[in-house]
């Protein structure tokens, strides 16, 4: 038996297999589209293709938070078999589903007093969260407790460095991150924002750059510049747009640094749009330097 039982919710942006074979509970969140609500499923009911290609039809999207009535269905069946519970959750800065797994644990730890439920709140989304959920996983797996790895998570969150750009600046503008003005003159113009999470996982423009070429290159230059070690994997996501994220991964390697790539979900596209593209890695202080 492992020595506590891990979860975190979709927002990781892993596929299915992932969540099999590490052992790890997902906590889904969902997303609207077409008058369809899905819960995530890493993209086995609608692929990501299809759901991108719904945005550039101009179709709209909303999301809603992972139910209360999930994680307590997880949480309690890994309380009755006997296990600490260490949770890793999205954002609180960018959605309540933290939160609902607070509740989860407040609702069920007095029912359990010989067990114990961690909560952490990544203050990161998609790949970012990600890293952690996967270093925990890496400790999980060597023995560590979930106290002890709890620890470890929390002094490692405000290192997971966020760079990100995304294609079109309407889908910002909508989710309240842009105003009006500034998404159509920088349509007009072909800016392209550099956003980044802080300290509170909160988005933040960190700068602009004109131009999708100059805008993946300058992912590719401030990711090696910032990096804490060249030896570590950065994680790639991005919003179908596959080609753009090789020649990113490309203009790494020819660094020496390697990277691996995955869509971002239905949830984070929702707000995010078709073109975005990222990197993740872990750093030094999170604000772009």
């Amino acid at each position: 038996m492992l020595p506590f039982v891990l979860v975190t919710d979709s927002t990781i942006d892993e596929t299915a297999a992932y969540f099999e074979k590490n052992d790890i509970k997902c906590a889904p969140l969902a997303f609207t589209i077409d008058d369809r609500t899905i819960e995530e499923d890493c993209g086995q009911t609608v692929s990501f293709h299809q759901f991108y290609d719904l945005l550039r039809q101009g179709k709209q999207a909303s999301t809603s938070q992972a139910k209360l009535d999930t994680f307590l269905q997880i949480f309690r069946t890994a309380l009755e078999g006997g296990q600490d519970i260490l949770y890793i959750g999205f954002s609180s800065g960018l959605s309540g589903t933290y939160q609902a797994g607070c509740m989860a644990r407040d609702e069920l730890a007095p029912q359990y007093p010989d067990r114990r439920i961690f909560c952490i709140d990544s203050l990161s989304a998609t790949g970012g969260e990600y890293l952690l959920v996967d270093k925990a996983r890496e400790m999980r797996d060597s023995g560590c407790s979930a106290e002890v790895t709890a620890a470890a998570i929390e002094q490692m969150r405000l290192h997971v460095i966020h760079l990100i750009t995304v294609d079109d600046l309407g889908h910002l503008h909508r989710g309240g991150r842009l105003s009006k003005t500034s998404a159509v003159v920088g349509g007009l113009l072909g800016i392209k924002p550099i956003i980044w999470v802080d300290d509170q996982g909160k988005l933040g423009v960190g700068g602009k750059v004109r131009g999708r070429q100059k805008a993946i290159q300058y992912l590719a230059d401030r990711t090696l510049r910032e990096l804490s070690d060249k030896n570590q994997t950065v994680r790639i996501c991005h919003g179908d747009c596959p080609e753009d994220a090789q020649i990113l991964a490309d203009l790494l390697l020819q660094r020496g640094v390697r990277s691996d790539i995955r869509y971002i979900g239905t949830v984070i596209g929702s707000h995010t749009g078709p073109g975005v593209l990222t990197t993740f890695f872990f750093g030094g202080d999170r604000k772009p330097q």
